[in-house]
């Protein structure tokens, strides 16, 4: 087994351990491929971050079941029923923590299966889904295949690696992360109110969601949001001041309530400048639909739910941006929102719209 202190990430403050009393914990058995991923691996660890390994055995055996998990010195084990999926243990004296997953050959390869599926399915949509809830992936998982270090059978885990797509996984993470239509709504009908606070918290919302999905589009697979400020910190050196400017924004908020409306204002612009950027790095990521592609899609998704009207126009006009240049800043769409108007625009909407008919249902008329 390889030694496994040379491929942790540098880590400010973190304690001494010893290699053996960690390496203890796993329970590896002969055939087991051994992988060492998370934060100390990826670069966003903390003094308290755990080591996380995952075992991945060519069948299930007693470590898998509750009753003959060899659980001595665990502080706990987690549970699916019969199934054990993972163990935790403290490090004495230390922060850290030691983190070991159970999974089988076939339940990974299973899993990269399912995730071929989503992504396909994620393909053909235009808009934010929530699809992977039912989709039999565990993203936080397969973002971990991604840049894992194979300490044990390291053969055995190249041949499940050539299934594993960081690209593609990358794009089912965008097409989950970006900001949504609805949440634009609302924080339309807080402004409309004069509830500039709400609004606030609605703008961080849309902004958080975005910048995720900016982190994305340049190949990020790991969705948590806890550390969205360090993989910002790694995109391009020509990107600093943007995502600068959120973190400023989203960890420091404002002065006082009133600045909060001029605060809305400031994260809408940062919203547009982020969809500037992915416009132009997703035309370089082959996992990624095309925009004229993108377009369509999205043409065809908006008229399934209703006529051509302004509602669907602003709704357009919003979604498009990931795409589309020529469409009204954040700023001029919120005004034509709170007007009840549609935001003005140059793009051939409503004539790619005439002529096609309603879908049958629409505004509460029967079929």
């Amino acid at each position: 087994m390889q030694s496994f202190r040379a491929h942790l990430a540098a880590v400010n403050g973190l304690d001494e351990f010893d290699e053996a009393e960690v390496l203890a914990r796993i329970h590896l058995a002969d055939g087991d491929i051994l992988l060492l991923s998370g934060s100390l691996v990826d670069g966003s660890g903390t003094p308290s971050s755990d080591f996380d390994f995952a075992v991945i055995a060519p069948e299930k055996d007693e470590r898998f079941h509750r009753d003959t998990f060899p659980r001595a010195d665990h502080m706990r084990y987690y549970t699916s029923g019969d199934r054990v999926r993972a163990s935790f243990d403290y490090l004495p004296d230390s922060l850290l923590g030691v983190d070991v997953e159970y999974w089988t050959v076939r339940e990974i390869s299973d899993m990269l299966a399912a995730h071929g599926r989503l992504y396909a399915h994620m393909r053909s949509r235009a808009r934010k889904s929530s699809s992977f809830a039912a989709s039999a992936v565990d993203f936080r998982l397969l973002s971990r295949l991604t840049y894992g270090v194979p300490l044990a059978n390291a053969a055995g885990f190249e041949k499940l690696a050539s299934d594993i797509r960081p690209g593609e996984i990358a794009y089912t993470a965008f097409r989950t992360a970006i900001g949504s239509y609805p949440d634009f709504r609302d924080l339309a009908g807080m402004w409309a109110q004069g509830d500039h606070e709400s609004a606030l918290i609605a703008a961080r919302k849309l902004g958080v969601d975005t910048f995720r999905g900016l982190t994305h589009a340049h190949g990020n697979t790991n969705r948590n949001p806890k550390y969205l400020a360090r993989f910002l910190a790694r995109l391009p050196e020509p990107l600093s001041e943007l995502t600068g400017s959120f973190r400023r924004l989203n960890a420091y908020g404002v002065a006082g309530p009133e600045h909060a409306a001029d605060a809305v204002l400031e994260w809408l612009d940062l919203i547009d400048l982020a969809f500037a950027e992915i416009r132009r790095v997703r035309d370089e990521a082959e996992a990624f639909v095309g925009r004229q592609e993108f377009l369509g899609l999205l043409r065809a998704e908006l008229h399934e739910s209703m006529s051509w009207n302004a509602e669907i126009s602003n709704e357009y006009c919003f979604r498009a941006r990931e795409a589309e240049e020529d469409v009204p800043a954040l700023r001029e769409l919120l005004a034509a929102l709170t007007a009840r108007r549609p935001a003005p625009h140059r793009l051939p909407l409503r004539e790619w719209a005439a002529g096609r008919e309603a879908p049958a249902g629409e505004n509460n008329k029967s079929a």
